[in-house]
């Protein structure tokens, strides 16, 4: 028995000796728990998902082309549509205020980023002062562009072109007065200083400070439009955009048609569905000076 005593304090005395002579294993610590960082996120453009009017980036397409324009495939208040006389309800009356524009800016390029997205259109960004009211709102006048052929239907009928004079009010809520044509032989005089300037290349601009333009002359005297509430035409396809068609039709020669489409191509969303929407025939109230 002692000898198997004195060899277990052998044991242990070569046992702490080694353990004292021998290189602790190097640990680490610390004195906060271990944060993994989130990966960055994906760098993105400042510039719009491009999107077109035909093939894989067609109107079909424009929803999945990028989640900010879900709205384009999932809404259900979207613009254009077919306007069916048939169907149309009495509705309220809009007070148009237009101005003599003095200058205006004219611009093609196929995203426009100062009010909306207008994609393929050639656009003319006017001086404030034109406007008009509803319901106690007024929206004024930013901006117009063109789409060829018309977006907008009537009976079923598209139009050779039609033009959409873009509104904001001060909360940014948006309103569209949109105005169909009709080709005849002779030249609309009201768009001259516009055809005069077309640009001839995406990208180009011109500003124009000594031709001023008046839309109201534009406008089908004692005239009423379709009132209902859409979405822009173009993607994001937001909602909750009010819209005024004219009724009656204004007249562009068949050479500032071509001038015009020769340009922007065909660039026509297709008609979409009413789902529970009403359509009103407005009074559209003309202010004159």
């Amino acid at each position: 028995m002692n000898h198997l005593h004195k060899s277990l304090g052998l044991f242990l005395v070569s046992a702490m000796a080694i353990s004292c002579n021998s290189k602790p294993e190097e640990t680490t610590t610390t004195t906060e728990p271990e944060v993994k960082e989130a990966p960055a996120p994906a760098k993105t453009s400042d510039r719009p998902t491009h999107w077109g009017y035909d093939g894989e980036d067609g109107p079909a397409s424009w929803a999945s082309l990028d989640p900010a324009y879900s709205a384009c495939g999932e809404g259900h208040h979207q613009s254009p549509i077919n306007i069916s006389n048939a169907d149309v309800k009495e509705g309220v009356t809009w007070s148009l205020d237009y101005k003599e524009i003095p200058s205006f800016m004219i611009e093609h390029t196929e995203h426009m980023e100062q009010i909306v997205d207008n994609g393929h259109t050639i656009q003319v960004t006017v001086d404030e002062g034109s406007s008009f009211t509803f319901e106690g709102e007024t929206y004024e006048l930013k901006q117009f562009h063109f789409h060829t052929p018309s977006e907008h239907t009537i009976d079923g009928k598209h139009y050779p072109m039609e033009m959409h004079m873009v509104h904001q009010s001060a909360d940014k809520s948006l309103a569209v007065i949109s105005l169909l044509f009709e080709t005849t032989d002779m030249a609309n005089p009201i768009f001259t200083p516009i055809m005069d300037n077309l640009p001839n290349a995406k990208g180009d601009q011109t500003h124009i400070t000594d031709n001023p333009i008046n839309i109201k002359n534009a406008i089908p005297r004692e005239n009423y439009a379709y009132h209902y509430v859409g979405s822009l035409t173009t993607p994001p396809c937001s909602e909750n955009v009010q819209w005024l068609v004219l009724r009656d039709f204004a007249s562009v020669s068949k050479e500032q048609l071509e001038a015009i489409s020769s340009r922007i191509g065909k660039n026509n969303r297709p008609v979409q569905g009413l789902n529970d929407r009403a359509v009103e025939m407005d009074d559209l109230e003309a202010i004159t000076d």
